[in-house]
């Protein structure tokens, strides 16, 4: 395994480029699905709309269960189901991340179907006790506002698999779709056949972008721990890879970080050369090494086998701001942001991009998106620190500055050591004019880890500091 990872890091620019050149995807070369005019007859109104006749959205499954920590689970099945059915070059089917985006939309269904032009809609719901397993789906048309189908399976947590693919045959039987050989296999592909393996890849992804360095380390134990269960697994391969990506970028410079990530996005591609997550998290690692050219490849082979994969627009994007091409990289920021709109670190990539540009109306229009986003979002999930952190830059911005502080604060409270946490610290009250609060954060930052020297060194937010006896002191000793 150690010599066949060798020869593909020697060989992998050479395959990466006649990849892109030669661009293949799961459902082959195919012309993009023309649009139907259809018309949707709702309560008391007729629409003329444009709807996609062939489109179907997979709603993000509803957890009845008493435990809320399987949430994580639904979610799962939802993604899974999607991935399925995404290979049916007859079929257009919403994406992963614009399903999830409606997870708790309050829209009727038949609202839910012109706002995504979409013919057909799959909901249902998962009950999951101990190993015991309940759900129930429904198929409905919404152009009749009627039900094709609806059926409960009932099973153990080990016949989540079967039930997947049973969910999907039927819906490509109602739909009455022509498979060819290719896709008929595709359907019944199981990414991992052990359960618990899922199970803690599930788990992992549930922690993998909240970014601080506890929840980074244990999404990495947790997609090790899928590893180890089943070594072919090339989604838990590309997820550590992320997860080790991220953390040598955000918490701890050591090399290793690095190295695993590489060696783990390789073994993805292995076991799974359509992987767009494995050449994404590829592209991460080759950010961080500062190889440019590779890194573009690698995020432009990522979007050609997902053109949803909201983390390859994210890695292209910051690509683009650190070769002066901001116009670029806004248009990735939005798209990621459009992709994923719970991937919240893009706001503040965002209105850097715009300060570059000096675009002070979009820049205004980006902190008033972010100023709705935030207070539903950490209703639903308070414990993320950075969430916290980053509504405080938003209201700071917009001149509510106690408001800010309160935020700032929280963020603080819940990761009083993690080194981002405090950096992030730092550069608010460096921001606000606290200029020896913002010294004593950035010490404690750089005591608990913080090495990325050179951003710090480069980072607008400490401009006023510069001058600052202590500010200077610290970055002489570094």
């Amino acid at each position: 395994m150690k010599s066949l990872i060798f020869v593909l890091i020697i060989g992998f620019p050479i395959s990466l480029i006649f990849a892109w050149v030669y661009k293949f995807s799961p459902k082959g070369i195919e012309k993009t699905q023309s649009m139907k005019i259809e018309k949707i007859k709702t309560k008391g109104f007729d629409h003329q709309l444009q709807i996609n006749n062939k489109k179907l959205v997979v709603l993000p499954f509803k957890n009845i269960g008493s435990d809320i920590d399987s949430n994580y689970f639904s979610d799962g099945l939802t993604e899974e189901i999607i991935i399925r059915l995404s290979g049916i070059k007859q079929l257009d089917i919403a994406s992963r991340t614009t399903s999830m985006q409606y997870k708790n939309s309050e829209l009727d269904i038949l609202s839910l179907g012109r706002e995504l032009k979409a013919r057909y809609l799959l909901q249902g719901t998962v009950r999951k006790h101990n190993n015991e397993l309940r759900i129930s789906v429904e198929l409905i048309d919404l152009e009749k506002d009627s039900e094709l189908w609806a059926k409960i399976y009932r099973g153990k947590l080990v016949d989540v698999f079967d039930i997947q693919e049973k969910v999907s045959k039927k819906i490509v039987k109602s739909l009455q779709l022509k498979l060819s050989q290719k896709e008929k296999i595709a359907l019944c592909k199981k990414a991992t056949m052990n359960i618990d393996a899922h199970d803690a890849n599930l788990r992992a992804r549930e922690f993998l972008f909240r970014y601080t360095k506890r929840y980074l380390l244990l999404a990495v134990e947790l997609f090790q721990k899928a590893i180890n269960l089943d070594p072919k697994y090339d989604a838990a391969y590309a997820g550590m890879s992320e997860a080790c990506g991220l953390l040598y970028e955000t918490h701890d410079r050591n090399p290793d970080w690095l190295a695993k990530a590489e060696e783990s996005s390789m073994k993805a591609i292995i076991y799974n050369p359509n992987s767009s997550e494995a050449y994404s998290s590829l592209g991460l690692v080759y950010y961080n090494k500062n190889l440019l050219n590779e890194a573009f490849l690698s995020v432009e082979k990522a979007i050609s086998l997902d053109p949803d994969n909201f983390f390859a627009y994210w890695v292209r994007g910051r690509l683009y701001r650190l070769t002066d091409r901001d116009s670029e990289a806004v248009n990735d920021f939005s798209k990621a942001l459009d992709l994923n709109n719970n991937f919240h670190t893009v706001y503040g990539d965002l209105q850097m991009a715009y300060e570059t540009l000096h675009d002070e109306k979009n820049l205004q229009k980006t902190i008033e998106r972010a100023a709705l986003f935030y207070p539903n979002y950490l209703l639903h999930h308070p414990d993320d620190s950075r969430a916290h952190q980053f509504y405080a830059f938003t209201l700071k911005r917009l001149g509510q500055l106690e408001e800010a502080k309160k935020e700032m604060q929280k963020g603080i409270e819940q990761n009083s050591n993690d080194p981002i946490i405090i950096y992030n610290a730092a550069c608010f009250y460096a921001l606000i004019g606290e200029k020896a609060t913002a010294i004593e954060n950035l010490k404690k930052a750089i005591d608990n880890g913080f090495r990325n020297y050179n951003y710090l060194i480069h980072d607008p937010d400490f401009y006023s500091l510069q001058k600052e006896p202590d500010f200077i002191a610290l970055m002489e000793s570094k």
